[in-house]
């Protein structure tokens, strides 16, 4: 029987920030520091299933936190000059080096996304000690044997959280094991992904054997079982897709990795899924942010001007904003675009101060809320878009130099391109392929990717302007605690720049546009 108190785990993986001693001090611990695993399960009766729901909830809000908005802003999707969480040095051009510091108000991004999904793979990993190596059975507050549930609940969780983890950091700590001693962050992003793609095929495997699944994790949401496997399919295919730093790297991973990101794709969502809003429970942070405008309508994280810029059929709208006078609305060939995004002369909050280059003329109409927040009863919160999967398996396809079926899929009567926005057929050369799928990502798909979507299609595509980083690094806090030099990434001076594992860490100056 494991004797270890469980805030010890805690310090263990270098968790420093948002530990487990703070999850479980709202769950009905005395003192925490003084229980064993085995006094903390029997004295909490519900504790693994309390374990299991955090987890989930966890991971479900992280993926479109609103930390999100920084990895928009990298990717030249929304622009900003507002100091707030130092939105305005991530849109800044040329790019700054991230200053990995605690005190700086940016670090907020990574420190959230490194916080809320280690605190989500240590919960879980927590319940799945009690079910596999303490042997003990999982009753919710009920009464009602939830074991099963849990199970498929907490690998799901760890699944995600690891896979994102990946995406989004160069490095970190596979944490599968409550007895883990390492300190120092030896998994590279790729083994980090690669092990959360394995929790996933495991809660698949578990949910496709269960008799009897209730996934009732989500404060007021209940998901069937065909709705898990096809979420859990989608989100593989998505963090799967979004491994490569550089499109080297990307044509390198070969055709084995791109048709196992078919394969998931093909077993995702078939329609759009959508999640409303509950009193207390998820509502997208980011979207919600992203569409939020201020007192005169225009938009207060607005589109950056390379949304007009891909969409104008004139080819006039600049890729920088004129020092002087307003620019016209824009005239597109895609019918979605005025329903997506809305004009103003108006650039609200924006500063001159602070680079008129910046500006924009349009906001997000898509997915707004009357009441300025999706953060209200009965709102509707894109979770995961049907069509990320088409473009998904298009871009997968494009990988394996397979330009007709890329094409064809692009082409359906069902793509958003054609049955929304009635635009002509893409030809099936590379050039084409790679716009049109620029395109989708910045248009279609925008915020309702969540956290790092289009924003790493654009860093497997290297579509990112030069300097612009392309991943995290380990918190300055985190990376003191494991006795290891604190890095960053990022910067003019450094295009192209290499990392611990070979992989890009800087973006080469060939993105969608020069770097200034």
């Amino acid at each position: 029987m494991n004797k270890k108190k469980y805030n010890r785990f805690a310090l263990i993986a270098a968790l420093a920030t948002q530990t487990f001693l703070g999850a479980c001090s709202g769950i009905g611990f005395d003192n925490p520091a003084i229980l064993t695993n085995e006094q903390a399960i029997d004295k909490i009766e519900d504790l693994g299933y309390k374990l299991s729901t955090s987890s989930v909830q966890t991971t479900f809000s992280t993926t479109t936190s609103s930390a999100g908005v920084h990895f928009s802003l990298l990717a030249d999707q929304t622009t900003n000059t507002n100091g707030n969480s130092s939105w305005w040095e991530f849109a800044l051009e040329p790019r700054l080096r991230l200053n990995n510091n605690t005190s700086y108000r940016g670090a907020v991004t990574w420190n959230t996304f490194y916080n809320n999904f280690y605190q989500a793979n240590l919960d879980a990993t927590l319940a799945l000690n009690i079910i596999e190596n303490e042997g003990k059975p999982i009753i919710d507050g009920q009464g009602e044997d939830r074991t099963a549930d849990c199970r498929i609940a907490a690998y799901f969780a760890k699944g995600v959280s690891q896979g994102y983890l990946g995406v989004i950091f160069d490095r970190g700590i596979i944490v599968d094991d409550v007895d883990v001693s390492e300190r120092a962050f030896p998994n590279s992003y790729k083994e980090l992904i690669e092990n959360g793609i394995k929790h996933i095929e495991k809660a698949v495997e578990l949910a496709e054997a269960s008799a009897n699944f209730r996934f009732d994790f989500l404060s007021g949401i209940i998901l069937s079982k065909a709705e898990f496997i096809a979420l859990s399919n989608s989100l593989a295919a998505r963090i799967l897709s979004s491994q490569a730093r550089d499109e080297e790297e990307a044509r390198a991973l070969g055709a084995a990795h791109w048709n196992k990101v078919i394969a998931f794709a093909q077993k995702g969502v078939s329609g759009d899924y959508i999640l409303p809003t509950t009193t207390g429970g998820y509502y997208n942070q980011l979207v919600s942010l992203l569409v939020q405008r201020n007192a005169d309508g225009s938009g207060w994280l607005p589109p950056d001007i390379k949304i007009p810029y891909l969409a104008d059929e004139s080819g006039q709208t600049p890729n920088y904003y004129p020092q002087t006078g307003i620019l016209p609305p824009i005239s597109s060939l895609d019918e979605r675009f005025d329903d997506y995004f809305g004009y103003t002369t108006s650039f609200g909050i924006l500063m001159e101060s602070r680079g008129r280059g910046l500006f924009t003329n349009y906001y997000r109409k898509r997915w707004y809320n009357a009441s300025n927040t999706l953060n209200v009863p009965g709102a509707q919160n894109p979770f995961f878009l049907a069509e990320e999967l088409r473009l998904i398996e298009a871009e997968a396809l494009y990988w394996l130099d397979d330009y007709a079926g890329a094409a064809a899929l692009l082409n359906a009567p069902f793509a958003a391109r054609k049955s929304k926005g009635l635009l002509a057929d893409v030809g099936a050369e590379r050039e084409a392929l790679r716009r049109a799928l620029h395109y989708e990502y910045a248009i279609e798909i925008d915020a309702a990717g969540g956290a790092f979507v289009p924003f790493t299609f654009m860093r497997r595509n290297d579509l990112l302007i030069g300097g612009t980083p392309t991943q995290y690094p380990v918190p300055q806090l985190q990376a003191e605690l494991a006795n290891i030099d604190v890095y960053t990434f990022g910067g003019k001076d450094y295009f192209g720049e290499k990392g611990n594992f070979g992989e890009t860490v800087t973006a080469a100056n060939k993105g969608w546009k020069p770097s200034e």
